[in-house]
Order: C-alpha cells, then sequence, then structure tokens
C-alpha cells in the first residue's frame, strides 16, 4: 500500500465538506445561466461562445469559463472547441418548455425574488426562531409577492410549471368519483381540479381561492370559481375539500386556522385530502427536508411527519384516515371530520 493511497481515508470527510461547498458554487453558476437565458439562445443548435456573448451581451472569455464549469455539471455540452449545445438538463432552463424550471430556478435562485435572500438569513432564523424572510423585509413573503406584481407573476409561473408533473400524478392516484362535489381550497387557476373532473366525469369541482389568484383560468362548465379567504370561510357543503401544498405554506397557528375554517363548512360525511409531503425519521436524503427549510426560512411554514399531521388534524377537529403515497414527493393524506 503506497504512502498516498494510505492517506486517502483520511481525507474522504474533507472532501466531502469542499463538494457541499463546492454546492454553492453550482447552485450560483446555473442561477446565472437562467437569468443569461443561455439555454433559450442554444435553442436553435450549438453557438460559438463569441456568437453566444455577443446575443448575451457578456464577456466572451468569462463566459467560457462560466460553461466550461457548467459542462462539468452536465449543463451545456461542448461540442467542439468554444462551441457549446444544451444537454438534457440545460433544456429544462429554456423558458417556453414543456417541464420548464427556469421560472423555478429564477423564483429561488436569483437575486430580488426575496427566496434567496431569505436564505442568507438562516443563521438568525435558527438562533431565534423569526423567520427570515420576515426579519429581512420587514413584512412576509405574501405581502411581498403583493407589492411586487412581477415577482408575483414569476412565482406563480414558478409554481404551475414546478407542480405540473405532479397534477395528473394526484388525479391518478385515487378514485375521485367517490365525490360528486370537489373543492380546491387555495387552488389558484385550477389546474389539479380541473384535472380531476376531465378524469372523472361525475365529479364538480370549486376553486376557491383569493380574486388575483384566478388570473389566467381557464373556463370549464363542470368547475365554479369562487372568491374568498381560506382564513375566514370556505365553501360549504362539498363533499370533498382538496387543500394541495397549502398547509406546508404556514405554521401550526395559521394551519390550524385553515383547517378549522374547512371543519365548519364541512358535512358529516366529507373528507378533507390534504395533498402533501411527509417526512419520515429515516436519516436519508429527501428532497422534502430540505423544502421543509426552505419553508422555515421564506413563509414560516414547514413540511410535517405523519404523526404531526395527525395532531394537527385532531386539533382542528378531524380524524385522519389514511395515507395513500403517489408516485411523486407528494403523498394524499385522508381526514373526516370528528363526530
Amino acid at each position: 500500500m503506497t504512502e498516498t493511497t494510505a492517506a486517502q481515508p483520511a481525507a474522504v470527510p474533507a472532501l466531502q465538506a469542499l463538494d457541499i461547498v463546492l454546492g454553492y458554487f453550482r447552485a450560483s453558476a446555473f442561477s446565472t445561466a437562467a437569468q443569461l437565458e443561455i439555454a433559450d439562445h442554444l435553442a436553435g443548435g450549438p453557438l460559438h461562445v463569441d456568437e453566444l456573448a455577443k446575443r448575451t451581451k457578456t464577456q466572451a472569455p468569462y463566459l467560457f469559463r462560466l460553461l466550461r464549469a457548467l459542462e462539468t455539471m452536465e449543463v451545456f455540452k461542448q461540442v467542439s472547441p468554444r462551441v457549446f449545445a444544451n444537454t438534457p438538463i440545460s433544456e429544462v432552463l429554456r423558458k417556453d418548455v414543456p417541464g420548464s424550471f427556469w421560472a423555478g430556478t429564477m423564483d429561488i435562485l436569483s437575486p430580488g425574488c426575496g427566496e434567496f435572500e431569505a436564505w442568507h438569513g438562516l443563521t438568525e432564523n435558527v438562533r431565534t426562531g423569526k423567520v427570515a424572510f420576515d426579519q429581512k423585509y420587514g413584512y412576509n413573503f405574501w405581502e411581498f409577492l403583493k407589492r411586487d406584481p412581477a415577482r408575483a407573476l414569476l412565482f406563480n409561473e414558478s409554481m404551475r410549471s414546478n407542480h405540473a408533473p405532479v397534477t395528473p400524478v394526484i388525479t391518478g392516484a385515487y378514485d375521485w368519483s367517490r365525490f360528486p362535489v370537489i373543492a380546491d381550497i387555495g387552488g389558484g387557476i385550477g389546474t389539479q381540479i380541473t384535472d380531476i373532473v376531465n378524469a372523472f366525469r361525475r365529479c364538480r369541482g370549486i376553486v376557491f381561492d383569493l380574486p388575483e389568484g384566478f388570473k389566467g383560468a381557464a373556463p370549464h362548465d363542470r368547475v365554479e370559481y369562487v372568491a374568498g379567504n381560506f382564513f375566514e370561510r370556505v365553501p360549504p357543503g362539498a363533499d370533498a375539500y382538496l387543500l394541495r401544498s397549502i398547509i406546508h405554506d404556514w405554521d401550526d397557528a395559521d394551519s390550524l386556522a385553515i383547517l378549522k375554517s374547512v371543519r365548519a363548512a364541512a358535512k358529516p360525511g366529507a373528507r378533507l385530502i390534504l395533498a402533501e409531503r411527509v417526512i419520515t425519521d429515516e436519516p436519508k436524503s429527501m428532497v422534502s427536508k430540505w423544502i421543509d427549510v426552505h419553508m422555515m426560512v421564506v413563509c414560516g411554514g414547514k413540511e410535517r411527519t405523519a404523526d404531526e399531521h395527525r395532531e394537527l388534524l385532531a386539533r382542528a377537529g378531524f380524524e385522519m384516515e389514511q395515507i395513500i403515497p403517489t408516485p411523486s414527493i407528494f403523498s394524499l393524506i385522508f381526514a373526516k371530520p370528528k363526530a
């Protein structure tokens, strides 16, 4: 065994630590590629870095160094010296392709969008328990979106594109025909409920959200749009109340208020269905655990374990019946009103 080989095991933890640090570099480079819209410029085929620099209004030597580094992550490919093309990963940085992650990347990683800045306050968030975003701006994330319509549009597009693959998964995970009327609480433009009623012809849908949440919604003969605030009330009389990725946006107190609004509206035979991520205690890599930290710093929300969901539902007057996993990172959490 050589001296170099013998020293390698001791160096592994330091190399792992370095790789974690490099993760920040990689994310920053990826964000820059999104901001420069490089993937869209390459949509027509490979380009020499000089031409690409002209189109992106950048400096060719510096752009080359960025692209060369991104190539190590299989983001862009150098097909000949200083000539770059898209890869499957960079293709999702194109703005208008199916499955685009451009808006998601910009929303989270671009300065000025709020979420990027919130992460810089993570240390103080952990020290004080105060939401990093609120400490940075002096008001919460939802107020930030109200004050900046352009950022709100980007955020909404991010949510639509990020969640688009999940919509058919949730529709296919359950026989929704059991419920003649399904109210999608906080349902925005109605993407999920429209997919459900299209797949289950016996169902009618209600989308309940703030009026601005309906912008861009397509009319549907079996979907009704009702405006309101889910902290105050929700439409009564539905057979099922679906809350997709809503409760995780809020802390326990606010989540409880939302769920109590649903409980007040729910008839005895109705069901509450939460489409949420369910965290487990297994010490393995779970996207949900990182989204949980993101919720903590941005809006004070949280991802929850099955027991935490059960306890929260019980406090709101519901009894959790079952959790149905789906092929996505979401599960369907079913609950019935307690007598």
